[in-house]
């Protein structure tokens, strides 16, 4: 082999190193954003997860389903899942209130349990800023579910836009174009035909946001006027359903315990 021959086939081998590496770069670069994508999905359902725990308390210390969809209404909330007002398996831990009457233990019960979930929710919504351990001067925030709904409408258009402009068939006719003998053999013999289903058999699937199941959930508000309609709500089901009222205070208020309430329920 001379010279020239051994120059050309260096040319070949570069060539098709360098579309080896722009193709299966391109593909590995989307694979790895989608493996970031679906561990911030996790998060937010873990997230979620805690979150339906303190809805559920919220339902059990409110005692019926009408009672919990009264109550989110008087703070001008409706949730778009009906599931929402019938969860009841929780595992709460909350700062005992302080009240000289039953009826303000269990208003104060109700509200410390609604502020927790209104914290986690807004976490959850919007994220919550901390301080990059590696910039001590510069704040991040936490994942969130606008954050990975946006992330998810960037990545399909990404998948789009690989899948058009990086074609498997594309780069396998030109690594052949390198290769003048098997071009020559396959139009002789007629192979080289099934190359056509490679696009459709390894494109990308675009994510289905939906499908991953993350709760759009709205933000609860905790000013003076959404406390003062929750009291009013607590009130009215103290005075109509106190048999209710006294049991869950009994269950929630431990007399060995003067801070912390728990409510337990599978």
């Amino acid at each position: 082999m001379g010279l020239m021959d051994q120059w050309g086939d260096a040319l070949v081998e570069e060539g098709l190193r360098e579309a080896a590496e722009t193709f299966f770069g391109a593909r590995k670069a989307l694979e790895n954003e989608i493996t970031v994508f679906e561990s911030r999905v996790a998060m937010l359902h873990s997230q979620a997860r805690e979150i339906q725990s303190w809805i559920a308390g919220i339902n059990c210390l409110l005692g019926s389903e009408e009672n919990s969809r009264q109550f989110f209404r008087m703070v001008g909330i409706e949730f778009s899942h009906e599931s929402v007002y019938q969860e009841s398996t929780c595992r709460l831990q909350f700062r005992r209130p302080r009240s000289f009457t039953r009826k303000g233990l269990f208003c104060k019960a109700v509200w410390e349990v609604y502020q927790t979930l209104a914290r986690l929710i807004e976490k959850y919504a919007h994220g919550e800023p901390y301080t990059d351990p590696m910039h001590p001067g510069r704040t991040l925030v936490t994942v969130y579910y606008g954050q990975v709904r946006k992330q998810c409408a960037e990545l399909n258009a990404r998948i789009l836009k690989l899948n058009e402009a990086n074609r498997p068939s594309e780069s396998l006719s030109f690594a052949k174009r390198m290769d003048p003998a098997l071009v020559q053999k396959e139009s002789i013999t007629g192979g080289g035909e099934q190359t056509w289903s490679l696009d459709q058999d390894l494109a990308f699937t675009p994510l289905d946001f939906d499908s991953y199941d993350l709760p759009n959930l709205p933000d609860l508000p905790i000013d003076s006027k959404a406390r003062a309609a929750i009291e009013a709500c607590c009130a009215d089901i103290f005075q109509q359903q106190r048999a209710h009222v006294d049991a869950v205070l009994d269950e929630v208020l431990d007399p060995m315990n003067k801070k912390v309430c728990i409510l337990e329920r599978a």
